[in-house]
């Protein structure tokens, strides 16, 4: 895994191997991206009739990305499609983050309720958390907002998926709790299908298909091949080096960018920073050169503008809605979907791979990190996008491709098991509960952990995916999705997932 923040934990063979990667896929070619076009087309959006690989290029690349589709497409006509999308309303997003390896729900989204409560510590000696919203260990739990919807059984957010407690955290940082109780985090407990699979390749092959079979083409693309661009790679990207399997089409181009370098320049033994209107260089470039001197103008002129739109790209990385945590691969990933969803190139759906859960031992060492990250991400990822203004049409998906045993193993971890987590959250998202909650089995004779017991699914993913298809995208979920198993459950009587 490419995207893991350098978490690791006690895991089976079969789970390094596994991420969404359709490493047999191979691109139909690279997609220069200009510096122009991810900076908002400065100096206007082309027209089609206007770009020319020398104009649109002249300022630099930003990036390059690989394209896969059924043909190849011209640079020339890839940008004309994508200056067309930059003159359109933003359409409906949609960002899906995969977190490798099989969640652990209940140590996630801990059960408050006595009953329940009184069989998950029970089952978990060493691993269970305390009903205790003050804790600053990390072991903690905080009750799900009133705010955010009904929560009749009792359901609580684990420590370091919160704001301001647990693992170091200070008093203005945001988690999942600061999203639910304004409404824009659903949570399903216990989503996976029936009769589940805890093979890392054949589960997590399903939830990319959308279909309990393994398919040539992911639901994304499939819904891209129907209702998407037939130009544009740029509507979905995979942010790693390789396709998404979700994203796998038959005709629809889609692509994958790892990261954008931007502009940088570098001048020997000169003491270079774009970004400061004082620097060396910027005073050189606003220096009149001599009357009839008109070659020595226009390179300064280019060169102060080549200062400018590098300076320019250097910000896109530090982005206006702030609070991510530092040093995280989620983070970068992250803000690189807010910067692509604001660019205006019609980028509408993004996947990232990340996180190492696949706990077989020593699993709060392993896991809370990695919540504590996920908590902080999602809150400043919300935050950034709305400070981009672009917060109502951006849906975030988070999974995993199942959950674990509800007791703990020999090695204060947890074995593959049914049930995982599972969130959706967006500023159109009704928040909320959704899915019936957890059913608990006691220990076995002589208080000996249940590890071969599961929880109970409570949510087909696949019932998400077809509400998010035709409530959010707008389109027929039968003509994407082979099976669609039942509706939505919520806590509070209804089945629909956005506003």
């Amino acid at each position: 895994m490419s995207l893991s923040d350098g978490f690791e934990a006690l895991k089976c063979a079969d789970c390094a191997r596994s991420d969404s990667a359709a490493t047999d896929a191979v691109p139909t070619g690279r997609l220069a991206i200009p510096a122009e076009a991810m900076l908002g087309f400065p100096e206007g959006a082309p027209d089609g009739r206007g770009i020319t690989r020398r104009r649109m290029l002249r300022n630099g690349v930003a990036g390059v990305a690989a394209v896969y589709g059924a043909s190849h497409l011209s640079w020339d006509h890839v940008w004309n499609s994508v200056a067309a999308h930059a003159a359109e309303p933003m359409k409906k997003s949609l960002v899906v983050i995969y977190l490798n390896g099989g969640t652990d729900v209940l140590n996630a989204v801990v059960p408050t309720a006595a009953g329940q409560y009184a069989n998950y510590a029970a089952n978990r000696p060493t691993l269970a958390r305390g009903i205790d919203p003050l804790a600053t260990t990390g072991v903690g739990t905080t009750v799900f907002d009133a705010a955010g919807g009904p929560n009749p059984d009792g359901l609580a957010f684990a420590n370091p998926l919160v704001s301001g407690t647990g693992l170091g955290k200070n008093a203005d940082t945001k988690g999942l709790d600061t999203m639910y109780a304004a409404g824009d985090l659903a949570v399903f407990p216990a989503a996976d299908f029936s009769p589940d699979n805890q093979s890392h390749f054949e589960a997590r092959d399903y939830w990319f298909a959308g279909a309990l079979q393994k398919l040539p083409t992911g639901w994304i693309g499939r819904y891209l091949d129907l209702y998407g661009s037939k130009d544009n790679p740029l509507q979905a990207v995979s942010l790693d080096t390789n396709l998404s399997k979700q994203i796998r089409s038959n005709i629809a181009p889609v692509c994958a960018l790892n990261n954008l370098d931007g502009v940088r320049f570098e001048v020997p033994n000169v003491g270079l920073d774009v970004a400061d209107p004082t620097d060396q260089v910027r005073k050189l470039v606003a220096t009149r050169a001599g009357d009839g001197n008109a070659g020595l103008q226009r390179a300064k002129d280019m060169w102060g503008l080549t200062c400018d739109v590098s300076a320019r790209l250097g910000t896109l990385a530090s982005t206006p809605g702030g609070g991510y945590p530092p040093n995280s691969a989620l983070s970068q990933r992250l803000q690189l979907a807010a910067t692509l969803l604001g660019a205006g190139l019609g980028v509408q759906f993004v996947t990232i791979d990340w996180g190492s859960f696949d706990t077989h031992g020593s699993q709060l060492t392993a896991m809370d990190p990695q919540l504590n990250v996920l908590g902080r991400a999602l809150a400043a990822f919300q935050a950034d996008l709305v400070a981009r203004g672009i917060e109502q049409n951006v849906a975030t998906l988070v999974f995993s491709e199942f959950g674990r045993r509800v007791g703990e193993n020999d090695s204060q971890g947890t074995d593959h098991g049914a049930g995982g987590l599972m969130m959706l959250s967006g500023s159109s998202v009704r928040g909320g509960v959704c899915g019936e909650l957890y059913d608990l089995p006691a220990p076995r004779a002589g208080g000996v952990p249940a590890t071969d017991a599961n929880v109970t699914v409570a949510t087909d993913f696949r019932s998400v995916y077809s509400n998010i298809i035709g409530e959010w995208l707008g389109a027929d979920p039968g003509t994407v999705l082979p099976t669609i198993p039942g509706g939505i459950n919520r806590a509070d009587g209804t089945a629909t997932l956005f506003s």
